[in-house]
């Protein structure tokens, strides 16, 4: 897939879970913004200052129309808003889509705020539909998802941790999302809360993705 294009697969779509992590009033830098959706609901609902980067010179296009800025940027290569501090640096979905996470991770310290947070959603390539797959000898790339064909690192929660330790930071908080569904769920309140519930019981087979809420431990 274009990566100029791939934008499309993602643009209509936010992570109410990342909103739900970030206080009122911060000043965000959203790296991966896409066309700004996320960022446009800090700004509306919680009154924040929202930056955003994107490879996608489509989306960028969009997303200065909905954040307070918005730049072209290669994460691999260089930060957009040098200078600038941020109390919240979001990467949604995008560590995954990185060759080396850990450089763009330490980088981002000279972007964070004293009492500043990162705060990631990674897929669990553990999730029980990975793992099923792989029983049967399956591992199909998909358009989007844990198996998205522009991943390049899959993770774990226990690579997860290491990679957030290794990078100097302290993980406050790793939560979890349902990671499995069908559309008979979706008729049965029963069987939402029982998937929820082993979510939260076992997130290593069950979460979809991890959300990180991390510290510079330096």
């Amino acid at each position: 897939m274009d990566k100029e294009k791939q934008f499309l697969e993602y643009s209509h779509s936010l992570n109410h879970y990342i909103f739900s992590k970030i206080p009122k009033d911060k000043k965000v830098l959203d790296l991966g913004c896409n066309t700004g959706l996320l960022g446009k609901k800090l700004i509306e609902e919680k009154n924040c200052i929202v930056y955003g980067v994107d490879y996608s010179k489509e989306a960028i296009k969009i997303a200065k129309k909905n954040l307070i800025k918005a730049e072209i940027g290669d994460l691999e290569k260089e930060i957009p808003f040098k200078g600038e501090k941020f109390d919240r640096i979001i990467l949604a979905d995008i560590i995954e889509h990185l060759k080396y996470p850990e450089e763009l991770l330490i980088k981002l310290k000279d972007f964070l705020k004293k009492d500043g947070e990162i705060i990631a959603s990674i897929p669990n390539v553990a999730n029980i539909s990975i793992r099923l797959g792989l029983l049967f000898g399956n591992w199909n790339y998909k358009k989007t998802g844990i198996l998205d064909k522009t991943h390049l690192r899959f993770f774990t929660k226990k690579t997860i941790k290491e990679l957030f330790y290794n990078s100097g930071y302290k993980i406050i908080k790793l939560s979890s999302t349902p990671g499995f569904d069908f559309i008979v769920l979706r008729h049965f309140k029963i069987l939402i809360y029982l998937r929820d519930k082993l979510c939260k019981i076992y997130p290593k087979l069950f979460a979809l993705q991890f959300i990180v809420v991390a510290k510079n431990k330096f």
